[in-house]
């Protein structure tokens, strides 16, 4: 017999005590192996394939919301919505856009979830076309729990007193309905109210601000401590002006147009006493204020504690306004017409047709002045009103 090394022995004993699969068990493991793999990517692919082919998806996006839908079985369920939606007057970019945001959406239930909203919705008060409107801009909507949307809905019908208002906000800020009005909106407009806010004035800042009551009660009251710490009081008239103008400019801009009016001879009490009267002077562009000093100072000899004091004429349009009335007031002096001793913030603040009344229709026997003051002004800013 021949013989056998230790170590073949010892090889053949440590391979006795592996566990064989028994044939059934290798049956099982084979088809749960291959059916997860056969499986996962068909429903994958049947839902890409779908959504391209039914919602109007690209491939790149379809492949992405596929993998939020689960295993589909068939095109019943994803039709039945599709179905619901374009019976209630959904086009093609409004159903997509809903699913864009949530490609869930298309697992909803028609009979329990959907129908029930939008008859609730009905029930409010708003047509199909405004339903729809409500439903393709807002994914709350039909995402959130019907009880939670409509007692949302109530509270800014009986907030701003009218569904169009509702509608408006919903249409420019898809979030709108997403913010919970008790941790949110309520303290927000508490505290408002408690700086002097009216609901005339709410009714304002929802219309044109509605930004402003949906960030952090903490953000919030910071703002108000900002505007009060340059001075504006709670009480004045230019509160609410500058609270809102403050929440779109940052500290960093406000400080950039602070060293661009000192480069121009302003103190920091000139600019905080100009900004005071003209908030927005702050959310102007600094090319385009640039401009503007550039041309006053330069052109119509205003000193630049001449326009701190009045900082109304830096938001006039300089293309629309200062310069073709500058222009027509050189010429008719070149002209020997005289006009008085009008300082530029007069004339300049006319309302047009009193300027041209004054300035243009009163003089008839200069019929160019019309056409001088509609030909636009050149880049440059340079123009011969003398030769006109």
């Amino acid at each position: 017999m021949m013989n056998i090394s230790p170590y073949v022995s010892l090889l053949f004993k440590a391979l006795a005590f592996i566990p064989r699969r028994r044939p059934a068990d290798a049956a099982v493991f084979l088809s749960t192996h291959s059916y997860s793999a056969a499986s996962g990517a068909p429903q994958s692919s049947f839902m890409a394939e779908y959504l391209v082919s039914s919602c109007g998806f690209d491939p790149d996006e379809a492949a992405k919301a596929s993998k939020l839908l689960g295993r589909i079985e068939s095109r019943h369920q994803p039709d039945s919505v599709l179905g619901f939606f374009k019976s209630h007057g959904f086009d093609n970019a409004q159903m997509k856009r809903v699913l864009t945001e949530n490609p869930r959406s298309l697992l909803l239930d028609v009979e329990k979830t959907l129908a029930p909203k939008f008859r609730a919705l009905q029930d409010l008060g708003f047509s199909c076309s405004d339903i729809t409107h409500l439903v393709s801009s807002n994914n709350a909507v039909i995402s959130h729990k019907l009880q939670n949307v409509l007692s949302k809905i109530q509270f800014w019908q009986g907030t701003l007193g009218s569904n169009d208002l509702l509608m408006k906000l919903c249409k420019r800020n898809r979030w709108f309905l997403s913010y919970s009005i008790e941790k949110k909106i309520q303290p927000n407009i508490d505290i408002l109210r408690d700086v002097g806010i009216t609901d005339q004035k709410l009714s304002m800042i929802l219309r044109y601000r509605p930004l402003l009551i949906v960030q952090k009660a903490e953000t919030l009251k910071a703002l108000i401590g900002r505007v009060e710490g340059l001075g504006v009081a709670r009480t004045s008239g230019m509160f609410l002006h500058t609270l809102t103008v403050l929440h779109s400019i940052s500290e960093k801009n406000f400080k950039a147009h602070l060293e661009f009016f000192k480069a121009f001879g302003w103190s920091e009490d000139d600019f905080l006493a100009a900004f005071k009267k003209a908030p927005t002077l702050v959310a102007c562009s600094l090319k385009s204020l640039q401009r503007k000093m550039e041309f006053l100072v330069n052109e119509t000899r205003c000193t630049p504690s001449y326009l701190a004091s009045r900082p109304g004429i830096l938001l006039m349009s300089l293309e629309k306004r200062l310069i073709p009335r500058y222009r027509i007031l050189t010429a008719l002096k070149s002209r020997g017409v005289h006009i008085g001793n009008l300082q530029t913030n007069t004339y300049m603040s006319y309302a047009k047709k009193k300027f041209l009344e004054r300035f243009i229709f009163r003089n008839k026997e200069f019929p160019e002045l019309i056409e001088l003051y509609n030909v636009a002004p050149k880049t440059e800013m340079l123009f011969d009103t003398a030769s006109a």
